[in-house]
């Protein structure tokens, strides 16, 4: 137990915490926005064009959460753009630059001979390395993504019920509904700082999956989303260090761990 505590004063130890216990409390709501609006597609185009931005960042030397940030804004901007009409061809124009983006990380890999042990970290993500700047941003990310979620509640329970109701009934819904999706956006590219491509989920989907299992309402969706992402940051970055594996993989396995002992709440 000395130990532990002897690890959490060292700086890059402590920094990687805290920055995880403000991503527990607040990714997860993005998380269950992504549910709801059912951006899963946008969610995988997203992963793959950060991707890219990794690449582009290791090719030309330069740090990566900047870059991460400017290709989820650069994607949801195209997204939108080519998904004019509706759902349907905004899920089209996600699927279309997925592939664009994997296509062009690869080659720019390639070009650049970007060594194989950088590419791999761009999959894996490591909270180690969050610096005092970047859990700033992490901090006013965390503290956008609650306020936005408790003061515009309103609105985003009306984009949820039924997007058209809401724009019918003078709402200004698409407003509202592409505020969600930079949210996500930005939440998509600071967790690929923690846990990589390939885990993002652990800290933006699993969570709010845990809380459809006891939540009976939206808001209570939104809490318990927001107490189990916070509950699986904690015990996986934990374990990590008692155990000595990488945090990412500990913190999926929490959240994995969480949803299999959370009992389905009974319906009345």
């Amino acid at each position: 137990m000395a130990g532990l505590f002897n690890l959490l004063a060292l700086g890059p130890i402590y920094r990687a915490l805290a920055a995880l216990v403000l991503a527990g409390l607040s990714f997860p709501l993005a998380g269950v926005m992504v549910i709801r609006l059912n951006l899963m597609q946008l969610r995988y185009t997203l992963m793959h064009g950060l991707l890219l931005g990794g690449a582009l960042a290791l090719a030309f030397d330069i740090p990566t959460l900047p870059v991460y940030v400017a290709m989820c804004v650069l994607t949801v901007l195209i997204v939108l753009r080519l998904g004019r009409g509706g759902r349907m061809n905004l899920g089209i124009s996600a699927s279309f630059l997925m592939v664009v983006s994997v296509a062009l990380a690869a080659v720019v890999t390639q070009a650049a001979d970007v060594p194989s042990k950088d590419t791999l970290e761009l999959l894996w993500g490591s909270p180690f390395t969050v610096r005092w700047g970047e859990l700033a941003a992490f901090g006013l990310l965390s503290a956008g993504i609650i306020l936005f979620t408790i003061l515009d509640r309103r609105n985003i329970l009306l984009v949820f019920f039924d997007r058209d109701v809401a724009l019918s009934g003078g709402n200004k819904a698409a407003v509202h509904e592409t505020a969600m999706v930079f949210l996500i956006a930005f939440a998509v590219a600071l967790s690929m700082r923690f846990v990589g491509a390939l885990l993002i989920d652990a800290l933006l989907i699993l969570p709010a999956v845990i809380a459809l299992k006891r939540a009976g309402s939206v808001s209570q969706l939104f809490l318990f989303a927001s107490l189990a992402g916070f509950v699986t940051a904690v015990a996986g970055f934990m374990l990590s260090l008692v155990l000595d594996f990488p945090p990412s993989s500990m913190i999926a396995l929490s959240s994995a761990i969480l949803y299999l002992i959370i009992p389905r709440r009974k319906k009345n």
